[in-house]
């Protein structure tokens, strides 16, 4: 055997393991359909490198033209995987396109038949053009989601193995070396097969890499963030009023914590029903969310009580959020099943100016103030106390509760 035909026996293997890979990982729903699509891109490449390894023992429709068109099909299959984990509509359209020309073109390199090098320059131009477009569909979709230069990473692999196919392609019709089929003995086949497997295995290092990154981003939101509601749980907001405090103890720049409590919110689980009262937390969420500033942060503390942080404020600003999103709440979360009963939220307001005192302080303030708005009626907001100094020694400043 020669060494390239030594060399297409190992990427036959190389497609084969990656492929049962992909499989294995859609089996237990690790990002399911561009794992499938991934899964059958290698086992169509190892088939269609099978049938090049075949050529002589058979005939050259089965060991050109099917075992070529299965490659272009492969790579199709890949690009599509690729928009799916980019949350991108597939083009489908154009993937059916370069499909039929490659496979038209093909037949008539050997129904005519073609010049070896024009089949090279077919089948290479339409390998390189998924490839190619699947490195640009994941530098622009992905930077959004892990960044700019960690998306061009992931897109990097792409451009190289379809940058090889293309440079190829253009090099076929003019190099007799370049021009071989793969299969054939010559150096430049052997180079050229080393390059693409050490590529394509890069390049499923890269989508692994991308699932198990997906993966862990969507573990850490789940760690910090409420199931039903989706802002920040207690253990999220913590970690954001630690951070602003220590803001606070380095450059001196108050903030503001508005602890809000839904009024009556017992009655309204025990009249309509838990369905209700989920609708409502995530009704009052949702609104809070969308009247709040970028900079502000929003977290579920428990059962209906929730908290914003808002940074960069004194306390005229904090009060007048606060009232902004008490009549927003009273205004758009009516129960359904009662619109003449609305939906109302308590509110207390806390300034934080002192960089010595204690975040359980700040929040038994915080505490205080919103118990005096229940204890007031309800449907208002109070503001706490101005911080009375105390002789705590510099260790006891800001630490999580």
């Amino acid at each position: 055997m020669s060494n390239a035909g030594l060399l297409l026996t190992v990427v036959v293997l190389q497609q084969g393991f990656l492929g049962a890979m992909w499989m294995a990982a859609a089996a237990i729903g690790l990002a399911r359909s561009s794992a499938w699509h991934w899964g059958a891109a290698a086992a169509g490449m190892a088939a269609c490198l099978a049938g090049v390894a075949l050529r002589g023992d058979v005939s050259p429709w089965a060991g050109v033209w099917l075992a070529n068109s299965l490659g272009v099909a492969a790579m199709l299959a890949m690009r599509r995987g690729v928009q799916l984990f980019c949350k991108q509509a597939p083009s489908d359209r154009e993937h059916i396109g370069v499909f039929i020309a490659a496979a038209v073109g093909l037949a008539l390199a050997v129904a005519l038949p073609l010049d070896e090098h024009w089949l090279v320059f077919i089948t290479s131009l339409a390998l390189a053009w998924p490839l190619l477009g699947a490195g640009v569909d994941l530098s622009a979709r992905l930077r959004f989601e892990f960044g700019r230069l960690t998306a061009t990473l992931f897109a990097l692999p792409m451009w190289l193995v379809g940058g090889a196919f293309a440079l190829r392609a253009m090099l076929a019709p003019v190099a007799v070396e370049v021009g071989r089929t793969i299969g054939q003995p010559g150096g430049f086949n052997v180079g050229f097969g080393i390059t693409i497997m050490v590529t394509v295995l890069v390049l499923h290092c890269a989508l692994a890499a991308m699932v198990v990154l997906r993966l862990v981003r969507q573990l850490r939101h789940l760690s910090d963030h409420d199931a039903l509601t989706g802002v920040l749980n207690r253990r999220g907001f913590e970690e954001k009023l630690k951070l602003e405090g220590e803001r606070l103890r380095r450059y001196g720049t108050p903030f503001a914590v508005l602890s809000i409590d839904i009024d009556h919110f017992k009655r309204v689980n025990d009249r309509f029903g838990h369905g209700v009262g989920d609708e409502v937390l995530t009704r009052v969420a949702t609104t809070l969310s969308i009247g709040l500033r970028d900079v502000d942060r929003i977290g579920r503390m428990g059962g209906e009580e929730f908290c914003v942080l808002l940074p960069h404020s004194d306390e005229t600003g904090a009060a007048g959020a606060a009232q902004r999103l008490r009549e927003r709440v009273r205004e758009l979360c009516a129960v359904a099943t009662e619109p003449s009963q609305p939906i109302t939220v308590s509110i207390g307001v806390a300034l934080a100016s002192d960089p010595a005192e204690p975040q359980p302080d700040l929040m038994r303030r915080l505490d205080r103030a919103l118990y005096r708005a229940k204890d007031s009626g309800r449907d208002r907001v109070e503001i706490a106390e101005a911080r009375v100094s105390s002789t705590l020694p510099s260790a006891a400043r800001w630490s999580a509760a």
